[in-house]
């Protein structure tokens, strides 16, 4: 299926991008995550459609400070994106129902690896925790 997937426009590459979402995000905890989010009023006209229609654009981070080898991180990042991946659709919904985008980093701030069942359940409530904050920032921009 189509919406199980997660294609370069999904993805947080550009190095502008990453350092807006750095120097302006908001964060929160969801341990062994922290969340780094910026959520964008798509209004503007010159914004291209997939940012008008709800674009929400990730990355996933694991440290070389707490992951020595490459394969330990690309384990790490994976299992994040993947999670995330089956997870998503809640998320775009909301954003599209908004009118807003987003753009989110993952990152693994424990030591020790986690198992993927334990990665999903995370990514749940990381999500959720993304949504609520989705659907105040809308109601504040109604009644304002």
């Amino acid at each position: 299926m189509k919406q199980f997937t997660l294609p370069k426009s999904e993805r947080l590459y550009l190095r502008e991008s990453i350092g807006e979402l750095f120097a302006n995000g908001r964060t929160f905890v969801v341990f062994p995550y922290r969340v780094v989010y910026l959520l964008k009023k798509a209004d503007a006209e010159n914004l291209p459609d997939a940012e008008k229609q709800g674009r929400c654009a990730i990355m996933a981070v694991a440290p070389k400070k707490r992951f020595k080898h490459a394969v330990d991180r690309n384990h790490v990042k994976r299992l994040t994106r993947e999670a995330y991946r089956v997870q998503k659709l809640p998320l775009h919904e909301t954003l599209e129902k908004t009118g807003h985008s987003l753009e989110v980093a993952f990152l693994y701030v424990d030591n020790k690896f986690i198992t993927f069942d334990q990665t999903y359940k995370l990514m749940g409530k990381a999500i959720g925790k993304l949504q609520r904050v989705i659907q105040t920032e809308a109601k504040k921009n109604e009644t304002s």
